[in-house]
């Protein structure tokens, strides 16, 4: 805090407000024996440099004086010359321009404070952003006083700036943070209009530089304060509400009251248009207390509003109350939550901590202890300890999200765990219809998938070692034959021979294929180093196929939790799939595969492109299905065995892991994704 002493030496006093404005301050002996010129230079570009004298009054000749500050600017090579009147007020009609260069000006030591500090400037700007929000924000107006008067917030707050020399206003309670900007913003206002009597407010107190007339100053973010700084009329908004601070000499407390529902509902009606939104707002509220609750809410107010407003405008009798009401809250909170959580960036992860809360909460009815740093308290959301949801509309909201959070890593028996609420099922339609068509269906579909693993179990039991021995047998017949022949009979079958080899070798992968299909991953899962495991797969597959060109992006330091067997099979099951799409593959002209790896939070992502023919759309839903397969062989070209894929499903599923075929990208890419392992160090 500055406060501009003049009873000393008044050049002194105007020259360490340049200095404490950022300027830097220089004297040089004048022309005149004994005197000493003063010049202020700016540090930033253009560097202008003002020669400044301070007058005890108004002169008497002024356009004397400013000539002469004219011919003192043109002798010291000066951008401007000021001179900085103490007492008295200016000519009316006269404006100086500190502006503009190669001027003379004079100005009052009020007003050049005001200036040169910026203090002019920020009231400016805050009225220019104000001017243009104010109509669409919420101000509360009901208040008490420490006495226990019921006053209106904004005609206490003017009388008091109007009045006040020695006492501090804090304003506590819902509302408080825009409440003080209301206030500022209207003395900003009345800055603008009497610039000769009014104090703009300071917008920012802590960490800066400030400035004090004896007149109001505004502080918009001083809640840290241990006490009130020590300056005379200063109002500022806090979240303390201790006696010591609260009851302190020179203190007024002016606490805002929350406002009854239908002071909002009057302001959403005001401010609500189309009428049938407003006639939807007030029907939600009507229906569900806890929409009612958060809607009671000052901070969410506006953030409200918007949100209704972006949705189209529903007709009388469309989408039913309850459904509406859970597209609102859904828009609003997930809105609020990346807000805060991005704003907020060391705790950033704990949007996701509330999805852990909500289903802790939901299932055992109690949380762990824990406190929640982000200000959720402030939009209704947790009770007062910030330990547990005191709104279940919220609360069903990050629910949802906690199930679309485990079922798209791959956990899905959290829908056969819980029976959920209907609410939540109406959120999931709105943040994740894939994921709500599951759970709907989680009972039947559960149920469904049982007997069909039942199924292929029972078809597929004993089914590899029965085909090992045909397999071992015609082998050894065809040798038999191919002995008995001599070569010129030989050479005539070499196509048929060739034919039943490839037959052979096929019905050989098929075992080999049903036997890891039937058998499944075996093992524990570990911290398993990516890149090696994906070059060991690719050596014997580029050593075969050497018209195939291969490209591996795997960054070295990428982990993963997995078995370690399992992944082995599930790479050469995705590598084989991708080699023999490029060698079957009617239109390449590259023969490609690129293996790309990398690291969002927590989960590992590997990406296997190919530039292979891709898959048609009618075969997209079920490529992973057993005995699926468009690789028929013939000329030369690979046959498929329709367990590959399937095989990688079910290795990648049992490792809590999630596969999948993503048709963004222009070449067909395969991909699989992992929880991320411990890095070495």
């Amino acid at each position: 805090m500055f406060q501009l002493e003049t009873d000393g030496d008044p050049q002194e006093a105007v020259a360490q407000v340049y200095r404490a404005a950022g300027f830097e301050v220089e004297r040089r002996v004048g022309d005149a024996p004994g005197t000493v010129e003063w010049f202020a230079s700016s540090t930033g570009f253009p560097r202008v440099r003002t020669y400044f004298r301070v007058l005890p009054k108004v002169p008497e000749d002024l356009a004397r004086e400013l000539a002469e500050l004219t011919a003192i600017c043109q002798v010291t090579a000066s951008d401007r010359a000021i001179g900085i009147v103490l007492e008295g007020e200016l000519p009316e009609g006269y404006e100086p321009n500190l502006a503009t260069a190669t001027s003379a000006a004079l100005i009052t030591i009020r007003q050049w404070v005001l200036e040169v500090t910026g203090i002019a400037t920020k009231a400016r700007e805050l009225v220019r952003t104000m001017d243009a929000a104010a109509a669409g924000l919420y101000f509360p107006r009901r208040a008490r006083l420490a006495s226990g008067e019921e006053v209106d917030a904004d005609v206490f707050i003017a009388r008091w700036a109007d009045e006040s020399v020695d006492s501090t206003l804090i304003v506590v309670g819902p509302g408080k943070r825009t409440t003080v900007s209301h206030a500022a913003w209207s003395l900003a206002r009345r800055f603008e209009e009497r610039p000769d009597v009014v104090t703009p407010p300071i917008m920012s107190y802590a960490g800066e530089r400030s400035f004090h007339l004896p007149s109001v100053v505004v502080v918009a973010d001083a809640r840290h304060y241990d006490r009130p700084p020590p300056t005379r009329s200063l109002l500022y908004w806090s979240d303390r509400s201790d006696k010591t601070l609260l009851t302190a000499p020179g203190i007024v407390v002016l606490r805002l009251l929350p406002p009854r529902a239908d002071e909002i509902e009057r302001w959403f009606e005001r401010h609500l248009e189309p009428r049938p939104s407003f006639d939807r707002f007030l029907a939600a509220r009507r229906t569900s207390k806890d929409f009612a609750d958060l809607s009671n809410v000052l901070g969410n107010l506006v953030l409200l509003r918007d949100t209704i407003r972006a949705l189209p405008t529903p007709a009388s009798d469309a989408t039913p109350i309850e459904a509406w009401i859970v597209v609102v809250a859904a828009a609003h909170v997930g809105q609020v939550a990346s807000t805060v959580s991005q704003d907020w960036g060391r705790d950033r992860a704990s949007a996701s901590d509330l999805e852990d809360l909500a289903l802790e909460q939901f299932a055992i009815g109690k949380a762990a202890s824990r406190r929640f740093l982000l200000p959720w308290e402030s939009y209704g959301w947790l009770d007062r300890e910030g330990e547990l949801f005191s709104n279940q509309l919220v609360m069903h909201f990050f629910l949802a999200r906690k199930i679309v959070r485990e079922v798209r890593a791959g956990h899905d028996d959290v829908l056969l765990r819980y029976q959920f609420p209907r609410e939540v099922f109406l959120f999931l339609t709105v943040i994740a219809p894939d994921v709500a068509a599951r759970l709907t269906d989680s009972a039947v579909a559960g149920m469904e998938q049982r007997i069909r693993e039942e199924a292929e179990r029972i078809a597929q039991l004993g089914f590899a070692h029965r085909l090992n021995r045909p397999v071992g047998a015609m082998r050894q017949h065809l040798g038999e034959i191919r002995d008995a022949l001599d070569k010129e009979q030989r050479a005539s079958l070499a196509r048929p021979f060739a034919r039943l080899e490839e037959e052979i070798d096929y019905i050989e992968r098929l075992t080999e294929k049903t036997r890891i299909w039937e058998a499944g991953p075996t093992g524990t899962k570990a911290n398993v180093v990516l890149r090696p495991l994906v070059e060991d797969e690719l050596a014997p597959l580029t050593r075969r196929y050497t018209e195939v060109d291969t490209l591996v992006e795997v960054p070295s330091e990428l982990h993963v939790e997995a078995i370690s067997d399992a992944l082995h099979e599930t790479l050469h099951c995705l590598l084989e799939n991708a080699f023999h799409a490029v060698l079957c593959s009617t239109r390449a002209t590259v023969r490609r595969i690129v293996v790309s790896g990398s690291r969002t939070g927590d989960v590992i992502r590997l990406e296997i492109r190919d530039s292979g023919d891709g898959v048609n759309s009618g075969d997209r839903d079920r490529i992973f299905e057993p005995f699926n397969t468009n690789k028929t062989g013939g000329a030369g070209k690979p046959r498929g065995t329709g367990l590959g894929l399937a095989i990688a499903k079910r290795f990648v599923e049992r490792m809590g892991g999630r596969i999948g075929l993503d048709p963004a990208h222009e070449e067909t890419c395969f991909f699989i994704e992992l929880v991320a392992g411990k890095e070495d160090g």
